[in-house]
C-alpha cells in the first residue's frame, strides 16, 4: 500500500521545484510535458514549403502582457528577422509574412520565440524560384508623403497643360488678317470659303466654278459675235506670256479686285472681267482659237 503513494508523491514534489532549476527549460513547458499542457507560445509551421505569399504565425495564450523576441536565421547562419513584439494578456496571434523580408535564397530557416526564459523553436523550408513567387513591385506612391504626392500631381498636370497648349499653339497665337479684323460681305453672307479665305495665300483660288465658268459653247458663240474683249489687257500681260506668268498675274489682279476686297462700285464687274479673261487664255486650246481670231482684226 505504502508503494502506491510513492508515484503521487514524486510529483507533488516536481511541482514544488523552482523554475530556474531547469535551466531554460520554462515551467509551463514542463508542465506541458508532464500533463499535456498546451504552452503560453507556439509557432505554426505546418507547410512543408513556403513561399513569399505564405506566412508563419505564433499564437498562445499568456496571463500578462509579455514581450516576444522573434528571429529568423537564413542557411547561412545570417540574422533576417530580429525584433520584439509585445504581446497584450489574453490570447493572441502574430502573423509574419514572409514576402515582408529578403529571404534570399531557397534552403531550411530556423525561426525562434523567445519570452521571459523560455525559448521555441522550429524550422520551415523556404522555397525562392520565381515559378512559386509573384514579382516584388513596390509602389512608390504609397511610400510618398502626402505633400509629395500633390507636388507629383500638380507637376503631372502642368506637364499635360503644356503639352495641349503646345499643340494648339497656331490656333491660340494666330495673327489676325487683314480678312479677319475687315467687315466683308462675306462674313456676312457666312460664305465659309470667303470667310476662310487668306487674302495673300498663293493656296486660295479665285477661279470661278460649276455653271459661273465660261462653256466651250458660250466662247465659240462669243468668238462668231466677236464681241470678246483683248482679254490679254485686261490681265496686263504681253501676247507672248506663258501660261505661269498668265496664272501669278491673274492671282495678283484677283486679290485686288475682289469684291470683299476691293471697296468700289466697278469691283464685281472688273473680277467678272478678270476672271473671263483668265478661263479663255489659261485653257491653251480655247488661247489658240482666241489669237486666232484676233490676228484677223
Amino acid at each position: 500500500m505504502k508503494y502506491k503513494t510513492i508515484p503521487y508523491f514524486s510529483i507533488i514534489l516536481i511541482l514544488l521545484i523552482p523554475a530556474n532549476a531547469f535551466g531554460d527549460l520554462d515551467l509551463v513547458l514542463l508542465q506541458e510535458d508532464l500533463f499535456g499542457i498546451r504552452a503560453p507560445v507556439n509557432i505554426s509551421v505546418d507547410l512543408p514549403i513556403f513561399t513569399d505569399a505564405d506566412k508563419i504565425v505564433i499564437y498562445g495564450n499568456v496571463s500578462i502582457e509579455t514581450i516576444l523576441q522573434v528571429m529568423i536565421i537564413d542557411p547561412d547562419e545570417k540574422v533576417i528577422l530580429n525584433k520584439d513584439v509585445t504581446i497584450q494578456a489574453g490570447d493572441f496571434t502574430y502573423d509574419i509574412v514572409i514576402g515582408d523580408y529578403d529571404l534570399g535564397r531557397s534552403g531550411h530557416y530556423d525561426i525562434s520565440v523567445s519570452y521571459n526564459e523560455s525559448v521555441i523553436t522550429e524550422q520551415f523550408f523556404y522555397d525562392s524560384g520565381h515559378n512559386v513567387n509573384p514579382m516584388k513591385v513596390s509602389s512608390g506612391i504609397e511610400s510618398l508623403t502626402e505633400s509629395d504626392q500633390i507636388i507629383v500631381f500638380a507637376s503631372i498636370t502642368i506637364v499635360i497643360i503644356g503639352v495641349l497648349i503646345f499643340l494648339a499653339r497656331h490656333s491660340i497665337f494666330r495673327k489676325k488678317t487683314e480678312y479677319d479684323t475687315g467687315n466683308w460681305a462675306s462674313k456676312k453672307n457666312r460664305d465659309y470659303e470667303k470667310y476662310h479665305s487668306e487674302w495673300m495665300s498663293d493656296e486660295i483660288s479665285f477661279e470661278r466654278k460649276g455653271k459661273n465658268k465660261l462653256s466651250d459653247e458660250e466662247f465659240s458663240k462669243s468668238l462668231l459675235n466677236g464681241n470678246l474683249p483683248d482679254y490679254y489687257a485686261i490681265l496686263q500681260v504681253q501676247k507672248n506670256v506663258n501660261q505661269n506668268e498668265i496664272k501669278r498675274q491673274f492671282r495678283l489682279l484677283a486679290k485686288k479686285w475682289h469684291p470683299d476686297k476691293k471697296q468700289s462700285d466697278d469691283a464685281e464687274e472688273k473680277m467678272a472681267q478678270i476672271n473671263m479673261a483668265y478661263e479663255v487664255l489659261s485653257n491653251p486650246k480655247r488661247r489658240k482659237m482666241y489669237d486666232q481670231h484676233f490676228s484677223k482684226k
